[in-house]
């Protein structure tokens, strides 16, 4: 009888460790069909070299459709992804008509996540939640981008065309994005998982952004071989109004292939998409912080970011004119980045520094009251 046990315990563990790795990104689309009614494609790229069996046996998925009510979608159509025949693109597609009209999340979480991704904590068997906001109080369709990229050699360019093809008259912006997962429950709402790292931050070194020219996300350029982790967020606008919000998930493989290197710029916050402008402490050689704090002017609170570029106790103050420290919050524990707010209702009005460092850097931003 144990033996038996020991060999359906192995069987249950093949199995799981098969289905883990043949997701490699995805998306949630929505087209409008007529009155409330929508058509929903949940598009997923799997990899057949590492999970073909549960590439195979993956017939449909589950979507919450953000009124209480699920759909499972069945699979419509399947093909080679034109830039590696490695990864199939799988469309599930359903129609469902809501029943009244509304701003609505559908989601679906798709287990299980590859392991070992290098800019993922924990990382093993952790579903990949995707999600899109649509609102249907008009008629619209989501916009509909090109397929992702998963190849990246060492120390050259990785790019995904943005190009987006809508069905509508709308504006369209993309940016980076941290990773998302689902709240508890079964149909959770989108949460930001803070064990994820932008791709650049694993060297702290190169750029990882859109080029809003080009309508690119480009990465200048990855650096060590290993499975990596991206996202974006695709906002849709009308009259200036977001009527959808697509979330996308992709990974992305470095390996060192043949090719001539790129010279790596200097390192970017993806988070605040700019350079680091922080003023180091002179023994310092190089800037490791940046500081972000709004609005400004402010009458009541100012929020403030700040992002080390190497895990460390993040200290902000409220610092007056003078040097007197009025305020401070440190970090309980080593962090990339923190995010506070500074009361200032009770502040005279005037000129004030937001401080922040990281044992080592430091840089400062004026606010005012």
């Amino acid at each position: 009888m144990k033996s038996i046990y020991g060999i359906l315990f192995l069987i249950a563990l093949f199995c799981n460790a098969a289905y883990a790795t043949h997701f490699k990104g995805g998306e949630i689309m929505a087209k409008h069909v007529s009155g409330q009614t929508y058509e929903i494609t949940v598009r997923v790229y799997l990899d057949i070299q590492s999970g073909q069996g549960a590439t195979d046996a993956m017939g449909q998925v589950t979507v919450c459709l953000g009124n209480g009510a699920t759909k499972n979608l069945t699979r419509a159509k399947t093909i080679p992804l034109p830039s590696n025949a490695n990864v199939l693109v799988a469309d599930f597609v359903g129609q469902y008509t809501y029943p009244t009209a509304g701003i609505f999340q559908i989601s679906t979480s798709i287990d299980n996540r590859t392991a070992g991704f290098l800019n993922l904590e924990r990382s093993e068997m952790t579903p990949a939640f995707l999600w899109t906001v649509i609102d249907t109080q008009s008629p619209n369709s989501t916009p509909v981008l090109p397929y992702l990229n998963f190849d990246a050699g060492v120390k050259q360019v990785f790019s995904v065309d943005l190009t987006p093809t809508v069905a509508d008259s709308d504006s369209v912006s993309v940016k980076v994005h941290k990773l998302s997962k689902a709240s508890p429950g079964t149909c959770g709402v989108r949460m930001v998982d803070n064990r994820y790292l932008f791709p650049n931050e694993i060297t702290s070194n190169g750029t990882f952004k859109i080029d809003p020219v080009s309508k690119k996300l480009i990465w200048t350029a990855p650096e060590l071989v290993g499975n990596y982790l991206f996202a974006m967020l695709v906002t849709e606008w009308r009259a200036g109004v977001i009527i959808s919000e697509s979330y996308r998930e992709g990974s992305i493989a470095v390996v060192d292939r043949p090719g001539p290197p790129v010279e790596i710029p200097p390192y970017e916050s993806v988070e605040y998409g700019n350079p680091l402008t922080s003023v180091p402490k002179v023994e310092s050689p190089e800037i490791s912080m940046a500081l972000e704090a709004f609005p400004v002017p402010t009458e009541d609170f100012v929020t403030v970011k700040a992002y080390s570029k190497t895990r460390a106790v993040i200290r902000l103050q409220l610092v007056d004119l003078h040097g007197r420290i009025l305020r401070e919050i440190s970090s309980k524990t080593p962090v990339i980045s923190v995010q506070e707010r500074f009361d200032l209702r009770n502040m005279a009005h005037g000129i004030y520094l937001i401080r922040a460092d990281n044992a080592t850097h430091s840089a400062t931003q004026k606010v005012i009251r």
